[in-house]
């Protein structure tokens, strides 16, 4: 696979990430809603808890990307690194944001988290509708 078909094959998975996380958004818009705990702290935090995993999802293909590319030009031990890098360079940003989110009271925090653990889940239907002819 040429990197122009690689880059569409991830850009279609991003977009595969980006339309589960709103359909799980507004799952949670909908609980919410049904419990009555509709409020702007729900909608903040489900935004943000979305709008992370989506960040998160971006940033790790780029990081692949990078690394990749300082493979194929010889340097497999600088590649290594930038994984490691990007790798602890997402948890901590996701982190940051997830602290200053729930510490700030600007959003509820469980309507953050469920976003960040359906991630994964999102991971495994995404392979699902991977092309297996590219």
């Amino acid at each position: 696979m040429n990197k122009q078909n690689e880059k569409r094959q991830t850009l279609r998975e991003l977009a595969i990430i980006a339309v589960g996380e709103l359909v799980c958004l507004g799952l949670i818009y909908c609980a919410a809603a049904l419990l009555g705990k509709l409020d702007g702290k729900v909608l903040l935090g489900g935004a943000v808890g979305a709008g992370t995993a989506v960040l998160n999802y971006f940033l790790m293909a780029v990081g692949v990307y990078a690394a990749a590319d300082r493979a194929e030009n010889g340097d497999p031990a600088r590649g290594k690194r930038i994984l490691t890098l990007s790798m602890l360079g997402r948890y901590a940003l996701m982190a940051a944001i997830l602290v200053i989110g729930g510490k700030s009271g600007a959003c509820n925090v469980i309507a953050m988290a469920i976003p960040l653990l359906l991630f994964r889940v999102l991971l495994y239907i995404g392979e699902f509708f991977r092309r297996k002819d590219g």
